[in-house]
């Protein structure tokens, strides 16, 4: 995914005999795009195809989940910080907005990650709220900590570990894939010396997945796997993920939020300036604290606020970290807000004027572009201020009010 990498035991080349303790080991290739794109090739003491049982499940709020019927056009705010903290990685996700290319969720877990799981649909990106952990998969253990990113390929059994047992996390599962954008990438497929990270930034696994029966249990050993908004539950005699080495570009990254670049200019950049990952129909951006824009001549000055725009073909979001957001008021740690495409959305009024002459700002944010239009679901209605869209009516009331 970042970069050719390689841990413990592998043959000279492909599809050739290797052996342990006298057993030849099962070759598995973890391919994209059919046998296109990037892969990786994992050596297995045990074959990874003894299921002895297979059977469904659900898990409400996150799979299977569809749309609400009726979704008015306008400006949203869901307020994610109201969600409790229940279950783990896996039973306490719940999705919050959906459409044919990424579903969007939050995940607050307090209990210990139990079953192991594997999206079939799609690639994963995690963002880590409030603290660190380590993400157990397949290619070995990614220790992650307080604002990463961590991106697991598609069809990756993997469990999460929050530091502690508990934690918060906003979660994008694509339908495809999520990666460096191809023009951070050189014809090599190093990342460019003027990408906003370099290869130095993104931390993966050193070591391999050790088998502890007091961590592991006893078999059968439970995958739960999801695929077409679908669960199904495989059941193994062995412990399926004993991978004595493997090698490729197809594995596990974590990224943390404040290794990334910013971009400052004269005058205010357009939001695709933070880019950090794109996956098919949407992009995840970061806003981390930066310098902002310095234009100044006789009579004008630049004003770093974000302008006002019309989202004619693409829906935001934003995920609110930390700091003073310069374009909203009312909006806490925790916030979600969708801007929907159709409809005009800017700032809250007095901080555009209010930003003019700024020099730093200290926002910590996620944002999502998408180019289909973001359907939420009954668990964020559950949360929503209904009254966000009429706030700008109301600051506006409340500066004229102010100015008398």
């Amino acid at each position: 995914m970042i970069h050719y990498l390689r841990l413990g035991s592998i043959p000279p080349k492909h599809h050739v005999t290797h052996y342990q303790d006298g057993k030849l080991l099962m070759e598995q290739c973890m391919t994209r795009a059919g046998f296109d794109a990037t892969y990786s090739i994992l050596y297995f003491r045990t074959p990874p195809t003894d299921e002895c049982k297979v059977s469904t499940m659900e898990l409400p709020g996150f799979c299977p989940i569809e749309p609400i019927a009726e979704q008015p056009l306008h400006r949203r705010h869901i307020r994610t910080q109201d969600f409790k903290h229940e279950g783990d990685f896996l039973t306490g996700r719940r999705t919050i907005l959906m459409n044919d290319d990424v579903r969007i969720s939050m995940c607050k877990p307090n209990q210990p990650a139990k079953d192991w799981f594997s999206n079939a649909d799609g690639d994963e990106c995690w963002f880590a709220y409030d603290g660190g952990g380590v993400a157990e998969t397949i290619y070995g253990p990614l220790p992650f900590k307080k604002h990463d990113y961590v991106i697991i390929p598609k069809a990756t059994p993997y469990r999460l570990h929050p530091e502690g047992g508990k934690g918060t996390f906003l979660v994008f599962e694509s339908s495809s894939y999520i990666d460096v954008p191809k023009q951070f990438r050189n014809e090599s497929g190093q990342v460019t010396m003027d990408a906003p990270f370099c290869h130095r930034d993104f931390r993966v696994p050193t070591e391999l997945l050790k088998f502890d029966e007091a961590a592991h249990g006893k078999g059968p050993y439970p995958l739960i796997v999801k695929f077409g908004n679908r669960l199904s539950v495989h059941e193994y005699e062995h412990f399926p993920w004993d991978v004595v080495g493997w090698d490729g570009c197809s594995y596990p990254v974590a990224f943390n939020i404040h290794d990334y670049q910013p971009r400052t200019a004269a005058i205010h950049l357009p939001p695709t300036a933070h880019i950090t990952f794109a996956g098919r129909g949407f992009i995840i951006c970061s806003f981390v604290p930066r310098k902002v824009d310095y234009y100044e001549s006789a009579d004008h000055k630049a004003i770093p606020c974000p302008y006002g725009h019309a989202s004619v073909d693409c829906d935001e979001i934003l995920y609110y970290v930390e700091g003073n957001f310069t374009s909203r008021k009312g909006i806490e740690r925790e916030s979600v807000s969708l801007h929907p495409m159709g409809v005009p959305h800017g700032p809250h009024p007095g901080t555009y004027e209010k930003s003019v002459g700024a020099d730093r700002t200290n926002e910590l944010a996620v944002m999502c572009d998408t180019f289909k239009p973001l359907l939420m679901t009954s668990v964020a209605t559950s949360v929503e201020d209904k009254d966000y869209n009429f706030t700008w009516v109301k600051r506006q009331n409340e500066a004229i009010e102010t100015s008398k």
